[in-house]
């Protein structure tokens, strides 16, 4: 339960200009930064989703929670890893988890996709492929283009040397 809340009062804190993300969870010393970090940071970039989910299924007239709480245990409900909290907000959550996943099913028809990572806005879902790499090439054992030749056969992007 400490790990939501304190997902909860970080997202408070961000949305007031308090901080940034990255120094208010490792200022928080929360003992798992890594589980921390990564909630908060997943459940913000799923926030418009998040929000017109709990609108939609008028999830916070009904429960009483606070507004970036249900962002973080909706989040983690629906798309996160589940939730790994027991205790009363366990048992709201899973009283509301049919009406949760049918306002996310509705949202994803309306918007004709298949994955949740789609209905995330463009900017957010920027392609793995699309982040550069960069190698280095052990020439003892090979030559700098065979290296370009192999990446390009498995799909890479050459965009030029950088150094040698």
């Amino acid at each position: 339960m400490a790990l939501y809340m304190k997902a909860a009062e970080i997202l408070d804190k961000v949305e007031q200009k308090k901080g940034v993300v990255k120094t208010l969870v490792y200022d928080s010393k929360f003992q798992n930064i890594k589980q921390l970090f990564a909630l908060v940071c997943e459940t913000q970039k799923y926030s418009a989703v998040l929000q017109e989910i709990i609108e939609n299924t008028k999830l916070l007239k009904e429960t009483n929670l606070r507004r970036n709480l249900a962002k973080v245990l909706v989040y983690d409900l629906l798309i996160g890893q589940g939730l790994k909290c027991g205790g009363s907000w366990k048992a709201v959550m899973l009283k509301h988890r049919s009406r949760l996943q049918a306002a996310l099913a509705r949202m994803k028809v309306k918007r004709k996709v298949s994955r949740n990572q789609d209905l995330l806005p463009p900017s957010a879902q920027q392609n793995r492929s699309d982040i550069p790499r960069y190698v280095r090439v052990n020439t003892l054992k090979t030559t700098v283009e065979d290296v370009i030749d192999y990446l390009k056969r498995e799909g890479y992007l050459y965009r030029g040397t950088a150094s040698h």
